[in-house]
């Protein structure tokens, strides 16, 4: 093999990389450019209930650090639901309770 063949495959071989790594970076950086959250948990504990306009209001079980389940009702929009669980928020998910009070429920 000559030494511009090497160079040649070198350079395309880079520019490939290069545009890859372009097309990633421009795919990672889309969704915050638009402002858009995603609905469900938000590490670090808050959860946006997405509910399409209807108010409607969801039961959630969130999940601390060590595994225990708590109830927790919300509303449309973005809820913290750090604040009345003693150890850190790890998760929270929509467990088909609908219609509740918003507001913390206890342990579940």
């Amino acid at each position: 093999m000559s030494i511009s063949g090497t160079i040649r495959r070198v350079a395309v071989m880079g520019l490939t990389v290069l545009a890859l790594g372009a097309g990633v970076a421009t795919e990672a950086s889309a969704a915050p450019v638009s402002g858009r959250m995603p609905c469900g948990y938000i590490d670090p504990g808050m959860y946006r209930h997405c509910d399409g306009g209807s108010g409607s209001t969801v039961m959630l079980d969130v999940q601390d650090i060590f595994r225990n389940l708590f109830h927790y009702c919300v509303g449309p929009g973005i809820t913290n639901v750090q604040p009345v669980v003693h150890w850190r928020v790890i998760d929270a998910w929509w467990n088909g309770g609908v219609g509740c009070q918003p507001g913390y429920y206890g342990p579940a």
